[in-house]
């Protein structure tokens, strides 16, 4: 086992170095699933598909978190949260809103008690068939799964004016509202590509947390309106997944992130999304 590793203990990364006093909370990243049931459509670029992760390699992760005794929580008792708690913690996140989250996600994470936050792009509901449907999205939420907000069209906000802002954001916690019949707090940003205006208009819209792509993990009373998650990719092995909740591994993702923030300040954002899709056809990126 990594010396760096500790399965149990409450730690978190935090200005550069792991406060015992906090507990720690991972918040990984998914998107959609497949199966032999139910492939991925063969039109999907490949840098899509990098993060659609199998069924049966989230079903095996769902039973790894459960044997490690991590404790899987909702994003709500995450918040809810004023003291350390003396156990790793997670919470389980899914962006977009595929199709596979109602069909694939839903029922593993039923099978093993397990509950999870997904975070929908209301402007595809009932409208792209690749998406969930409204009562998909009712059915979710009555089977305990948490319901967010990843905006109205899944543009990315930091590049929109101020009203255009506002439609994504509130427009669609609405729509969501609207489907559901409860209340919409919870906004995962498209991209993780954000400004300090976003998260401003975010709470001015009536959101209590905003979870980006910042690479790190989450200690009680840290910030909740620029949470950081860690993304799970399509060929991440078991081993590699269980080593997500190692000091070592999550220093290295973010020096990694920091890298590619550099490149993406030097060369656009624009730029950067297009050389990041290109190097996803030629290489399998695990993280």
């Amino acid at each position: 086992m990594d010396s760096s590793c500790s399965w149990l203990a409450p730690k978190v990364l935090h200005g550069g170095k792991f406060n015992k006093l906090m507990a720690t909370t991972y918040l990984l990243l998914y998107h959609g699933l497949d199966s032999a049931a139910e492939p991925i459509a063969s039109s999907v670029d490949a840098s899509d598909l990098n993060i659609v992760v199998k069924e049966t390699a989230f079903r095996d992760q769902l039973k790894a978190l459960l044997a490690r005794g991590t404790a899987v929580i909702t994003l709500e008792e995450m918040l809810a949260q004023s003291q350390a708690q003396d156990r790793e913690q997670v919470v389980l996140t899914f962006d977009d809103g595929h199709k596979s989250n109602w069909s694939l996600a839903m029922p593993a994470l039923i099978d093993v008690g397990l509950t999870a936050i997904f975070y929908i792009v209301a402007g595809e509901v009932d409208k792209n068939p690749e998406y969930v449907t409204s009562d998909q999205l009712r059915e979710m939420s009555e089977q305990g799964m948490e319901i967010g907000s990843h905006t109205m069209t899944h543009r990315f906000l930091s590049q929109l004016s101020r009203d255009e802002m506002r439609y994504e954001l509130a427009d669609s916690k609405k729509r969501l509202e609207e489907i559901i019949q409860k209340p919409v707090l919870d906004l995962a940003i498209p991209g993780g590509h954000y400004k300090k205006t976003v998260i401003h208009e975010a709470r001015e819209c009536g959101y209590r947390s905003v979870t980006t792509c910042k690479v790190g993990v989450f200690q009680t009373g840290q910030n909740s309106m620029e949470i950081p998650r860690l993304e799970i990719r399509r060929n991440l092995d078991l081993d590699a997944f269980q080593k997500t909740f190692c000091e070592s591994t999550v220093r290295k993702l973010q020096a990694f992130e920091l890298a590619k923030s550099c490149v993406r300040k030097t060369v656009g954002l624009d730029f950067y999304t297009g050389l990041r899709r290109a190097a996803h056809r030629i290489i399998s990126i695990n993280r």
